[in-house]
């Protein structure tokens, strides 16, 4: 009985075509990857960061009020926690009555001008007197009619008059800069102004508040705890500065330039694309080479395909307020970016938004 030949050469057709496809498809998938790399490049791993400040007190002491509880939602400006104020009103009192008391010495100064003065004026006209005594002594003794002794009286109580002329206006000079109120100018106050400004800001940092609207994490503080002027007492978070932060390998960044269209997709958000812009390439990054005995060190490496090295590229949402609550500090995220419009990104961003429903299974 003769085979059936009709069923083998529809076999081998069959696998022939198989053999083609399996070809097509591995070809395909080859030129994907570097046609993707500069058209559609994309990294998985990407990360959700922001600003995180640590929170500390500009005044130590101890924690009298803790007005917020950890991973709150903070306003710009709301109170967090207060310290123990007693000892600031304390110093706020001795230095308001330090300025009180520089203030009474100018009022007792500008009452002493005067007086002062008047002295001056007694002064001038005793020297007046003492000159004019001078004088006679003088053309007396030069006739022959006063002894020497009283001419040197005379000439005594001239210089005499005249150092007290001298003490008399420097004692007017003193009085005056010491009641001194114009223009700041006078020591004392300026001393007793700053001490109290210095009190009082003290006084009004013991109670801290939210430097912006944020979150507040890692609280580690408790009522009655003591807290040092500059010690972190707990983390916050400024959501109006988050970004995504992707390693890209270096032949991925060809045709990537900042301003350059991206797609996210968060594994704490399956199946939902959001629109993002590049913000910047970093600059550098760190090398690995070492030193010893300051040389550089060569390169050990015999592998036959060293690493990739990869550069952070910052990426920046669109519209932050899209972001669901699920999103956090940290969070994974994978990023495409899109240097132009085109079949391959059209594919790639097919691609994500398939992988990013599936992880919602995971």
């Amino acid at each position: 009985m003769p085979p059936p030949a009709p069923a083998t050469n529809k076999s081998r057709k069959k696998a022939k075509l198989f053999g083609i496809g399996v070809l097509v498809t591995l070809g395909a998938l080859v030129a994907w990857y570097p046609l993707s790399d500069h058209y559609a490049p994309y990294a998985s791993g990407a990360s959700i960061t922001a600003q995180v400040t640590q929170i500390a007190p500009r005044v130590a002491g101890p924690v009298q009020h803790l007005l917020i509880a950890d991973n709150a939602e903070v306003k710009a400006g709301q109170p967090l926690f207060q310290i123990d104020d007693s000892t600031f009103r304390m110093d706020v009192a001795q230095a308001q009555a330090q300025l009180d008391q520089a203030l009474n010495s100018v009022s007792a100064g500008v009452a002493a001008i005067p007086a002062a003065e008047a002295k001056l004026a007694q002064a001038e006209v005793a020297l007046l007197t003492a000159e004019q005594d001078l004088d006679r002594t003088t053309q007396l003794h030069q006739s022959g009619l006063v002894s020497v002794a009283k001419f040197n009286t005379a000439d005594a109580n001239h210089q005499t008059a005249q150092l007290n002329v001298e003490a008399a206006r420097a004692e007017v000079e003193r009085v005056k800069l010491t009641a001194n109120t114009n223009d700041g100018n006078n020591p004392n106050l300026r001393t007793a102004q700053a001490v109290l400004d210095k009190a009082e800001f003290a006084l009004a940092n013991t109670t801290v508040l939210a430097p912006a609207d944020g979150y507040i994490s890692n609280l580690s503080l408790a009522e009655g705890q003591f807290v040092a002027a500059g010690t972190p007492a707990m983390t916050f978070i400024n959501p109006k500065t988050q970004m995504i932060i992707a390693d890209l390998r270096e032949n991925q960044l060809v045709n990537v330039q900042p301003g350059d269209r991206a797609i996210v997709a968060f594994e704490a958000a399956p199946g939902r694309q959001f629109e993002a812009t590049v913000d910047s390439i970093a600059w550098g990054i760190n090398s690995g080479r070492t030193t010893v005995n300051g040389l550089a060190q060569s390169s050990n490496d015999t592998r036959w395909f060293p690493p990739a090295r990869k550069v952070p590229v910052r990426v920046s949402i669109d519209d932050m307020s899209a972001l669901p609550g699920s999103v956090r500090l940290g969070s994974e995220a994978s990023v495409l970016i899109i240097p132009e419009d085109g079949l391959i990104p059209t594919i790639a961003r097919t691609l994500m938004g398939l992988g990013s429903m599936l992880s919602g299974f995971n």
